[in-house]
């Protein structure tokens, strides 16, 4: 919001008195990065949340909003319409990953939900050894998280629990930035007991492995990127907000920093959608996007890197909204260009996956944006649908 600090610390009097209404009810993003700067170590963020929490339970959320709910049994939604347009072949490889089956060994690779959407990234060689296991359904409940709702998302524990407890894996290994914070530092607090010996992200992983010559650089990639962030990257600090940096230099990249980048970075634009005025209002959400688009620009980089999968789906899917070219790569597509791969997520397919997201918005959301009719979401049961019939 690029509030000075004096309006930062009225607003917050605002919020904590309640007597005016602040607008970080309407314009915050809960990208958390408040929580870096207060110098009482008061995180304010959890404060948003809260007043969040109940303005929910008093008002409920714009009908809009529920093309955006991605827990069964909130379908369809712009994930489950997204499912519905996949590829024969994606289909069978997520399908596969819905399996209740023994794991091959310790470690359960959990995709998350924005990963499942883009689930060719997979399907690079120096994955081929991981046991993904995950649907749209087992969600981490991230969105629930950074929207305020606390009781749902101890729904969405009860379900995760009886689901590891299934699986019994003594290892996490999970494929965004997002879902390994919420595993590690949020579910245990809403009642996630399932324990594991390590929750490790995989850009900690590649990393590794690179290091370990597990992954041979065959071709320096001599281009240069600006990096959107993970919102939660922050949360672990400066050698986790490293790590892609790293990655793209021993390729050949070199980084070219927007302002808004590491724990001052700004969400990809999803985030102007959580509060509870907003609803997830498609226009504001494409003028956020937009924004870093322009910010981007002015880098004058060839491409933008994105190391969250949620990123890049609202990036492909707002591109149509962009009249300027700008070329947009998850990490895992360049780092398979650096070791001689074609990337699985082909520029094709990754056009074609933005325009479902573009026009699954535009055709099941848009038309309900100016009702002023408003929903509460649904109890998550703690046994989901066979696979597919949910959606």
């Amino acid at each position: 919001m690029n509030l000075t600090i004096e309006e930062s610390i009225e607003e917050m009097k605002k919020l904590i008195t309640g007597e005016n209404e602040s607008i970080l009810l309407s314009k915050c993003q809960s990208c958390f990065t408040c929580n870096f700067y207060c110098p009482e170590n008061a995180h304010p963020a959890s404060l948003i949340l809260e007043k969040w929490n109940l303005q929910y339970k008093k008002e409920g959320l714009r009908k809009r909003g529920k093309f955006y709910m991605t827990l069964y049994p909130h379908y369809p939604n712009f994930r489950s319409y997204v499912m519905n347009h996949l590829p024969k072949k994606t289909k069978e490889l997520v399908e596969s990953w819905a399996s209740l089956e023994p794991l091959k060994d310790d470690t359960l690779t959990y995709p998350g939900c924005n990963i499942i959407t883009f689930a060719e990234l997979t399907m690079a060689s120096f994955f081929n050894d991981l046991d993904i296991r995950g649907r749209l359904e087992y969600c981490c409940g991230e969105t629930l998280f950074r929207t305020g709702y606390r009781e749902e998302l101890y729904q969405v524990t009860k379900r995760l629990n009886k689901w590891f407890n299934t699986l019994k894996p003594k290892k996490l290994l999970v494929l965004c930035t997002a879902g390994t914070n919420v595993f590690k530092n949020v579910l245990p607090y809403y009642g996630l007991t399932y324990k594991f010996e390590e929750i490790k992200s995989y850009i900690q992983y590649l990393w590794e492995k690179i290091e370990s010559g597990g992954i041979q650089i065959k071709k320096k990639l001599d281009m240069t990127v600006t990096i959107q962030d993970s919102c939660y990257s922050k949360m672990f600090g400066d050698d986790y907000m490293d790590l892609p940096r790293k990655i793209l230099k021993a390729i050949g990249i070199k980084v070219l920093e927007i302002e808004a980048c590491r724990e001052n970075m700004r969400c990809c634009g999803i985030g102007s959608g959580f509060s509870v005025d907003s609803s997830y209002h498609p226009f504001k959400l494409r003028s956020s996007t937009l924004r870093n688009f322009k910010d981007f620009k002015r880098t004058k980089a060839d491409a933008v890197c994105v190391y969250c999968a949620g990123c890049l789906a609202t990036f492909t899917g707002n591109k149509k909204l962009y009249f300027k070219k700008i070329k947009i790569y998850h990490i895992i597509e360049l780092l398979q260009m650096a070791i001689g791969e074609k990337p699985t997520l082909t520029k094709k397919l990754k056009k074609k996956r933005g325009k479902h997201f573009f026009w699954g918005t535009m055709w099941k959301q848009v038309p309900l944006t100016p009702s002023k009719k408003t929903f509460k979401l649904a109890d998550i049961p703690e046994d989901p649908p066979k696979y597919g019939e949910a959606w």
